[in-house]
């Protein structure tokens, strides 16, 4: 007789999870958002009471120009003088931000250096968020989304950290959000997306199988334009600094103990200690099959999980990305979740959600981003590739901001 309380317990689980689906769904990703914007607020509010003394990624920002300005620009790339540099500039700094960026990320931070670190920061980061959110409700007008992206565990890191995630996903997703109508608009985001070159790596290889020529042309247009405006500003030889001084700060990266924010496959896979040679083949081959894919689900699915794919395997496909630059996913949840969605995508959609904490905890050390990245990436595929009826996504009306 005792069981009985257990297994009815166990019904009433088992009739909430399967047959009140639906009701289940909501409540968990209600509780999802609201326990992810609580979490926000208080961690926003203790570092605004106690006011901890942050490694935040923003002082690199603020000391790049300000390098460029007192020192030879090309010394930039010289990691012995940047680094003291940074730590004559902040009394009792002994971490060091190297510069890995493009010469044009030098005109996009220019005007930092005309402001206090602290009203930089806070600049920067109003900025941030506006574009962030505009484009966000260029992208999707449901309030549920719009919210989930902005108290997401990737925008408290972005905002904590003072890094570039909300300008990178502003950029990209405006851009998708207006293709369709506005090719030449979206290629001049996409053109400026050349700021953190990395995070575009598939666009030209989703543009060129939708032959949106247009956007081709604003896109490449706006490159050259930044290229040429950097030449200007600074020597030209500065490009070859970048190219040359990449390999090695990417090794670097590797070759440090602070893997855990990183989440590529390559990334995961040196943190399990396989060989850097054999985690960049590794590498090759994900980001070569992710092209593939991209490509045949731009040519062949309708426009929004087109966008899902590309969202979905930006990161699977490049070296490096960080935790704060996964915004990108969470659109691409937002853009195959439906009434029909099954409950495990649901509970996998919460798992690359929290993913960004994940990685802030001892979890860092077992955890493998990349895991659920694939499988969402797979979720993805399945809704672009099993609809009837599909089009080149190029003929496709654009419903991402429905």
């Amino acid at each position: 007789m005792a069981m009985k309380p257990a297994r009815s317990k166990i019904s009433k689980v088992f009739l909430l999870l399967f047959v009140h689906k639906k009701k289940f769904s909501f409540l968990f990703l209600t509780t999802l958002i609201a326990g992810s914007g609580a979490f926000m607020a208080v961690a926003l509010l203790s570092i605004v009471v106690a006011h901890p003394s942050l490694n935040s990624d923003f002082l690199a920002f603020w000391s790049y120009p300000r390098f460029a300005a007192a020192q030879p620009v090309r010394d930039i790339y010289d990691s012995a003088q940047l680094r003291d540099f940074q730590q004559l500039l902040y009394p009792g700094f002994r971490s060091f931000y190297p510069y890995l960026y493009p010469p044009t990320f030098l005109l996009a931070t220019w005007w930092l250096r005309f402001c206090g670190l602290g009203m930089a920061q806070l600049l920067w980061s109003l900025a941030g968020l506006a574009c962030f959110l505009a484009a966000g409700l260029a992208f999707c007008r449901r309030r549920a989304v719009l919210l989930a992206l902005l108290v997401s565990p990737a925008s408290l890191l972005t905002l904590v950290s003072g890094q570039t995630g909300y300008f990178t996903a502003a950029l990209l997703l405006f851009g998708l959000a207006v293709l369709p109508r506005r090719p030449v608009l979206a290629g001049i985001a996409f053109g400026l997306l050349t700021l953190k070159p990395q995070l575009g790596v598939l666009l030209p290889v989703f543009l060129l199988a939708r032959r949106d020529w247009a956007a081709i042309a604003a896109a490449t247009t706006t490159a050259l334009g930044l290229i040429a405006a950097s030449c200007l500003a600074f020597p030209p030889a500065l490009w070859g600094l970048w190219l040359q001084a990449l390999p090695a700060g990417q090794s670097a990266y590797f070759s440090s103990t602070g893997l855990n924010l990183i989440i590529t496959p390559a990334a995961n896979l040196i943190s399990l200690g396989l060989a850097p040679g054999m985690a960049w083949a590794a590498q090759m081959l994900c980001g070569v099959t992710v092209a593939a894919v991209v490509w045949l689900c731009a040519r062949r699915a309708p426009y929004r999980h087109a966008m899902a794919v590309l969202l979905a395997g930006m990161f699977l496909a490049v070296p490096h990305a960080y935790a704060y630059d996964s915004l990108p996913l969470i659109a691409a949840m937002a853009l195959c979740l439906s009434e029909r969605t099954p409950l495990w995508q649901i509970l996998l959609g919460g798992i690359v959600y929290l993913a960004p904490l994940a990685l802030l905890t001892p979890a860092q050390h077992w955890f493998l981003y990349a895991i659920p990245q694939g499988l969402l990436f797979t979720v993805t595929i399945a809704l672009a590739l099993g609809r009837p009826g599909g089009a080149m996504s190029g003929h496709e009306p654009n419903t991402a901001s429905l």
